[in-house]
C-alpha cells in the first residue's frame, strides 16, 4: 500500500461515518472536539491520539481494529492479486456461494 496511515485511518474515520450517516459536526460533538479535528483527521493531515480513537469507535460503533483494516483500500491491482488468492483456497462450497453473490452484482 502506497498511501500512508494517517491517509487510510482517514478513509475508514470517514467511510464509517458515511455509512452511518453522521455529519462531521456531530461526529465532532460525540467525541467532544473540533468539527475542524475531524476534517484533518479524514483528509489524512492528522492522526488521533489513542483517547480520540477510542471515543471514534465508541461513537462509530464499530471496534478499534477495525478502524485499522484497510484491505479493501488498496491500489486495484494488489487488490485483485489478494481476491485471487483467497479464492484459490477456497473449496467448492465456498466457490459456489461467491460465485452466487458475484453474479447478483452483475444485474
Amino acid at each position: 500500500m502506497k498511501k500512508d496511515i494517517k491517509k487510510l485511518f482517514g478513509l475508514k474515520i470517514k467511510e464509517y461515518r458515511a455509512k452511518r450517516k453522521i455529519k462531521q459536526c456531530n461526529l465532532a460533538d460525540m467525541v467532544d472536539v473540533d468539527p475542524k479535528t475531524i476534517s484533518v483527521i479524514e483528509s489524512g493531515k492528522n492522526f488521533p491520539s489513542p483517547k480520540l480513537i477510542y471515543k471514534l469507535s465508541i461513537a462509530l460503533k464499530v471496534e478499534i481494529k477495525d478502524l485499522f483494516d484497510f484491505n479493501h483500500l488498496q491500489e486495484e491491482k494488489n487488490l485483485k492479486i489478494e481476491i485471487v488468492s483467497m479464492i484459490n483456497k477456497m473449496d467448492k462450497d465456498n466457490l459456489s456461494i461467491l460465485y452466487k453473490i458475484v453474479k447478483s452484482f452483475q444485474n
